[in-house]
């Protein structure tokens, strides 16, 4: 029964993974076939949803944490072999990623 509940949190944890990586995916391709605008609307919902979750809802979800050193990002280079501090991962990935992300989109759009 053990196993069985063992291999079940495995499946949970590796379903979140893919949709995290799905979602990642769009979000940085966004930038080419998403207006600049509706992507500062995202950012924005990415901030509230920070302010009130804590944390990325599929974060949470992943790792069952809400600890805000926690991040996809994180876990997936650790995954890789790299040897990276959680904590700066996960503050460039809520404080800096989302503005590289808009000011890409507004580049590719306004300015090409």
């Amino acid at each position: 029964m053990i196993k069985f509940l063992d291999n079940l949190m495995h499946m949970k944890q590796a379903f979140y993974f893919w949709v995290h990586l799905f979602i990642i995916l769009l979000i940085w391709s966004s930038i080419f076939w998403l207006n600049w605008k509706i992507i500062f609307i995202f950012v924005l919902l990415y901030y509230l949803q920070l302010l009130i979750f804590g944390n990325c809802i599929l974060t949470i979800k992943q790792f069952n944490s809400k600890k805000r050193s926690k991040s996809f990002y994180a876990f997936t280079l650790k995954k890789l072999g790299f040897n990276v501090n959680e904590k700066t991962i996960a503050n460039f990935v809520d404080f800096v990623t989302p503005w590289i992300i808009l000011f890409l989109a507004i580049v590719w759009q306004v300015l090409k």
